[in-house]
């Protein structure tokens, strides 16, 4: 999957294929851009108890591995269920994570497929492959942020792509909620999801830029607590430049992980793609029609797994 800052760029860009009207003013767009990061700030829930901590990194695997039609029906159908002033910012949110979804599903294939070559050939990766992939996600986000504005963590830090307010928070966190126990079968706080969202802001604090005393501390802190440098992996550096050996720019050929697909797409084909793919699938959500929309998600998971819908 790519990260926060791709993510935010893609919810950007997509915001003009909507129709007029769908999503207005400053509150609307926050909650798209916030929907957009998906389930991913389940992953970084910390500070609370480990089981209330696990019970969000659980819900976040489950919302990535399957059922994706259900979900996003669900969805939906929560947002029908809003107290009438919350009823916007909630299918702007909703908008927000089709719109994750979308460019999940078309890239996460290609960072997988990099992963994986490059564990194969360096041995002492082995065992190190979810740190290579965020390190892989992190380089892409830095590059994309460069290519398609001409900007820095430095102008646009990281934790600046998580700028929601009070309402936005309640009303996702309540649709999410709403989703883990229907479709799921997971009962969480409908207050977890803010919680997580402010936690990944904090981690994005901590860790950047890449190289600054604060970062450096909170790397020896993850490996004495933890034993892992996951979270450091996902730091972004300061990136002045067109190149990136991840982007695939030059095609070369890569193999699809789930389909044995040879392809040789770069990730700039793969955004379009997604950006091309996401009108489609938004109309079949607003119209609610699920026959068309489960075509358009063709079985496939947020990871691009096929055969994972139902």
């Amino acid at each position: 999957m790519p990260a926060l800052i791709t993510h935010h760029i893609f919810g950007e860009d997509i915001l003009s294929e909507l129709p007029r009207g769908l999503v207005e003013g400053e509150e609307e767009l926050l909650a798209f851009l916030l929907g957009n990061q998906g389930p991913d700030p389940l992953a970084a829930r910390f500070s609370t108890l480990p089981s209330r901590a696990a019970v969000c990194h659980d819900l976040g695997r489950k919302i990535q591995s399957g059922h994706v039609t259900r979900a996003l029906l669900a969805l939906r159908d929560g947002v029908g269920h809003l107290p009438a002033p919350d009823e916007r910012v909630g299918r702007a949110f909703a908008l927000g994570i089709l719109g994750h979804y979308a460019l999940d599903r078309a890239a996460h294939p290609f960072v997988v497929a990099q992963q994986r070559a490059l564990c194969d050939v360096e041995p002492s990766l082995a065992g190190l492959e979810r740190e290579v992939h965020a390190v892989i996600e992190s380089d892409l986000d830095s590059w994309i942020l460069w290519e398609k504005r001409h900007a820095t963590i430095c102008e646009r830090p990281s934790s600046t792509n998580l700028m929601r307010t009070a309402r936005t928070e309640r009303v996702a966190g309540a649709l999410l909620s709403q989703v883990a126990l229907g479709v799921f079968g997971v009962a969480i706080d409908a207050r977890e999801y803010a919680a997580a969202v402010r936690d990944y802001e904090v981690v994005y604090r901590l860790i950047e830029p890449a190289g600054t005393l604060r970062a450096r501390g909170a790397a020896l802190a993850e490996r004495a607590l933890r034993g892992t440098g996951l979270t450091t992996a996902c730091t972004h550096y300061v990136r002045r430049s067109d190149e990136c050996p991840a982007a695939n720019l030059e095609r070369h050929p890569w193999t699809h992980p789930f389909t044995g697909e040879v392809r040789t797409d770069s990730a700039a084909d793969l955004f379009d793609e997604a950006r091309l793919a996401y009108p489609g699938l938004a109309e079949a959500f607003v119209r609610g029609d699920e026959a068309r929309l489960r075509a358009l998600v063709a079985g496939l998971d947020f990871s691009g797994r096929p055969g994972t819908d139902d």
